[in-house]
């Protein structure tokens, strides 16, 4: 047994939710992560993160080693939309809507409806929007699917505030800042959220489709 060093059974608790596997070098490739949880591998050039469910999935370095280590080599790296590109077209709304909000925050998510296989944007109860903050209820109706959390900071500068790491520590799922929102172009930042690890996530518009 692989685990049989752990001898208390708190590590192989850990363990269990969060393995460490080794990229095969010679056999076949690794079984699918399972869904909703998260584990690392070791591969020739580092450390990666790998996780999963029906929506997005992501395999990401977050370690490179400084030595060639004696694994295999993992690739198709990056983070993928499952179902494919967002339509163009919820990405306008989703900045129309932000600076119709101004001075106040805005809420949103991009969401996968199972039931008619598409992609949504659903906006969540507001229960308080201001200029400096959104709260709002964050559950969702049967069938829908998390896949894109968005805020906007009104006319201010987008960023992940201490309050948004809290948030998201139990999330997976894209996260997105939008700032400067009535201007003819807001700022954004973006990072993928799993399970309380936050990943750099290259810009916004690579998830959506061209609006031609």
């Amino acid at each position: 047994m692989i685990t049989g060093y752990l001898t208390d059974m708190r590590d192989r608790v850990v363990f269990g939710e969060t393995p460490t596997l080794m990229q095969p070098l010679f056999g076949e490739k690794l079984p699918e992560p399972e869904e909703y949880k998260h584990r690392f591998v070791v591969g020739q050039d580092g450390l990666y993160i790998e996780a999963q469910n029906s929506v997005v999935a992501v395999r990401q370095c977050i370690a490179e080693s400084g030595l060639q280590l004696p694994y295999g080599k993992i690739e198709h790296t990056g983070i993928q939309l499952r179902n494919g590109k967002i339509p163009g077209r919820i990405l306008g709304d989703v900045l129309k809507k932000a600076a119709a909000a101004v001075p106040n925050e805005w809420a949103g998510m991009v969401v996968w409806n199972g039931k008619l296989s598409e992609y949504q944007l659903y906006e969540p109860s507001v229960v308080l929007a201001t200029p400096g903050r959104v709260s709002y209820l964050s559950s969702l109706p049967d069938g829908l699917i998390p896949v894109m959390d968005l805020h906007s900071h009104g006319n201010g500068v987008a960023f992940f505030s201490a309050t948004d790491n809290e948030s998201d520590l139990g999330g997976y799922y894209v996260a997105t800042v939008l700032g400067h929102c009535a201007s003819l172009k807001p700022s954004t930042v973006t990072r993928m959220v799993v399970n309380g690890q936050f990943l750099p996530c290259p810009d916004l518009a690579m998830f959506f489709e061209d609006q031609g």
